[in-house]
C-alpha cells in the first residue's frame, strides 16, 4: 500500500480546518478539489512546512466571533453615513 494520506487526516494532525488545507494546496500547485484527496509525503511535507513557515499568514483569513463584539456600542462611536447602498455608476463599489 502507498504512503499517501487523504486532506482531513492531515488537516486532522495538524489541528486545521480541511477547506484551509485545500486553498494551501491549490496555492502551491497540488491540485486538489476536495478533503478525500490523498496526498503522498513530499506534498504533506510541503503543505506541513507551508503552515509551520507564517511566510503565507498574509494569504490566510482569520475568523471573528461576532458573539463578543457589542454592536450597539460600535453603531454609538461610528456613525453611518446613510442607511441607503448607494453605489458608484456602473460599479460595485459602495460609497463610504
Amino acid at each position: 500500500m502507498s504512503d499517501k494520506k487523504p486532506i482531513h487526516v492531515i488537516a486532522k494532525d495538524l489541528s486545521i480546518d480541511s477547506k484551509k488545507i485545500i486553498k494551501a494546496c491549490n496555492q502551491i500547485g497540488i491540485y486538489a478539489k476536495g478533503a478525500s484527496k490523498r496526498l503522498d509525503l513530499k506534498e504533506e511535507e510541503r503543505i506541513i512546512t507551508y503552515f509551520n513557515d507564517g511566510k503565507n499568514a498574509a494569504n490566510e483569513v482569520i475568523d471573528i466571533n461576532n458573539s463578543s463584539l457589542n454592536v450597539k456600542e460600535i453603531e454609538k462611536k461610528v456613525p453611518l453615513k446613510s442607511s441607503e447602498n448607494e453605489y458608484f455608476p456602473n460599479r460595485l463599489i459602495k460609497e463610504i
